[in-house]
C-alpha cells in the first residue's frame, strides 16, 4: 500500500503551522473532543437502557431516537479533525502505481468534492432545521424537536468544509 498507517504514539505530525490552518486544526480538534464527548455519554444512554430493559423490564423511552441523533451529531463533529489529519480511510487499488502527481491532484479534486459536499449539507441542515422548527416536527416516540439535532449538525459540516477547501488550496495531506 502507498499510505503510511499513522500510529498512536506518533506526534511527528502536530498540524498546519499557519494561522489558518492551525485556526481550523484547533477547532477541529476541539470538534472531535465533543463529539466523543456525545459518543460516550450516548453510549452510556444505552448501556443504562439495556441493563434496564434485562434486570427491571424498563428500558429508556425512546432510547433509539437518541442513540440516531447523538451518532449524527458525533460523526460531523469527527469529520473534520478526518480531513485535517488526513485520515479519512483511501481506497488506493486503482492508484497505487499512480505517479505522486496524479495521486496529489486526485487528492486534491476530491477535497474540492467534498467541501462543496459538506457545503450543501451543512447549508440544508439549517435550513431543516428552520423547517422542522416552523412546522413543529418532533421525534415519534421522544416528542422532542428535530430541530435540535439539525441544528448541531450544520456546523461540523461547515467546518469540514473549509478543513477540504483548506487541504485542497494548501495540498496538506496530499499524496507525497
Amino acid at each position: 500500500m502507498a499510505e503510511a498507517v499513522p500510529q498512536l504514539d506518533d506526534h511527528s505530525d502536530a498540524g498546519p503551522q499557519d494561522r489558518i490552518g492551525a485556526f481550523l486544526f484547533a477547532w477541529a480538534r476541539l470538534s472531535a473532543i465533543g463529539g466523543g464527548a456525545v459518543l460516550l455519554g450516548i453510549c452510556g444512554v444505552s448501556v443504562y437502557s439495556v441493563v434496564g430493559r434485562w434486570l427491571f423490564d424498563q428500558p429508556i423511552l425512546g432510547d433509539v431516537e437518541l442513540v440516531q441523533m447523538a451518532c449524527a451529531v458525533a460523526i460531523s463533529a469527527f469529520l473534520p479533525y478526518c480531513q485535517m489529519k488526513n485520515a479519512h480511510v483511501i481506497v488506493d487499488f486503482f492508484t497505487q502505481s499512480a505517479s505522486p502527481r496524479l495521486r496529489r491532484f486526485l487528492d486534491q479534486a476530491a477535497a474540492w468534492l467534498l467541501a462543496l459536499a459538506s457545503a450543501v449539507i451543512a447549508t440544508f441542515s439549517f435550513v431543516g432545521a428552520w423547517e422542522a422548527y416552523r412546522f413543529g416536527e418532533t421525534a415519534m416516540i421522544l416528542g422532542w424537536p428535530l430541530w435540535w439535532s439539525y441544528v448541531n449538525i450544520g456546523p461540523g459540516f461547515a467546518l469540514l468544509s473549509a478543513a477540504a477547501v483548506y487541504t485542497a488550496l494548501t495540498g496538506r495531506g496530499a499524496a507525497q
